[in-house]
């Protein structure tokens, strides 16, 4: 053999490859070797290792495998309307691992001030993060866009405190649960949950007018979306925390927003 060729695995390294990669290309037609022996041995030439240049760079740019292919086969390349593609593609791509991160760091939070979470806890909480863009979506159906905003118009450390206690009510309310709902202790950890509705939005009581409007609605759509929102409480405790909101709701004269839906 002259000097032009080189064995597969002098090619590898020349070319900052590896054999098994090779191997694929070569399987997949999409780098063949410039020899074969009858042994079977692959040999490369410097034409190859112009190739290897040319699918390092599509690939870097974003470009998938059969995509690659079909350039490599294609003398003419449309590249200014092909790389504006792979230019959105990985903008996108950037977006999702941007709130990939944010979901992490939300998590790392939660973990920090509450060593051991409640799973069905810590994956509503999670959910909220990572289905924000739904859940948004979701409400458009009950309340004007004015409000979603507003809700969702926090920063980034609120929104971590923010979790960091609801993390902690909510395990509160699962080591309450079976408690007279008229128990202190219960009524202050459900007074704590109201105060951190508060501090995402001041109007809670207008939201909660909205819903009791068209409850049945609600019922529907999450029914139909259970996904969205994975509850963290069982049945049974659901039941007694809606018992224990009610009361509550009574004691801090809450029954207005009833009243005050039946005279509109």
């Amino acid at each position: 053999m002259t000097n032009d060729y080189y064995r597969i695995g002098e090619f590898a390294k020349k070319t900052n490859t590896t054999i098994r990669t090779l191997h694929y290309y070569d399987e997949i037609g999409l780098l063949k070797p410039a020899r074969t022996s009858k042994t079977g041995d692959r040999y490369y030439s410097t034409n190859e290792i112009l190739t290897v240049q040319k699918i390092v760079t599509l690939k870097y740019l974003g470009y998938p495998l059969n995509k690659i292919q079909k350039l490599l086969n294609n003398n003419e390349w449309d590249l200014q309307q092909s790389l504006s593609f792979q230019r959105e593609e990985l903008v996108i791509k950037r977006q999702q691992i941007n709130h990939m991160i944010k979901t992490l760091d939300h998590a790392l939070s939660i973990l920090e001030e509450n060593q051991t979470v409640d799973p069905n806890i810590f994956i509503m909480l999670i959910n909220s993060i990572q289905m924000e863009a739904e859940h948004k979506e979701w409400m458009r159906n009950f309340i004007p866009e004015h409000m979603i905003q507003d809700i969702y118009n926090i920063s980034d450390e609120k929104q971590q405190q923010l979790n960091k206690r609801v993390a902690k009510e909510f395990a509160n309310i699962k080591k309450l649960v079976g408690t007279d709902h008229n128990d202190e202790h219960v009524q202050s950890v459900v007074a704590a949950i109201w105060d951190i509705l508060y501090d995402l939005y001041p109007n809670i009581e207008e939201i909660i007018l909205r819903i009791t409007e068209i409850n049945d609605d609600i019922d529907r759509h999450l029914a139909e979306a259970p996904v969205l929102f994975p509850s963290p409480f069982t049945v049974e405790e659901e039941e007694w925390l809606a018992q224990a909101i009610s009361i509550y709701l009574e004691k801090k004269g809450m029954e207005k927003i009833e009243d005050k839906k039946e005279n509109d």
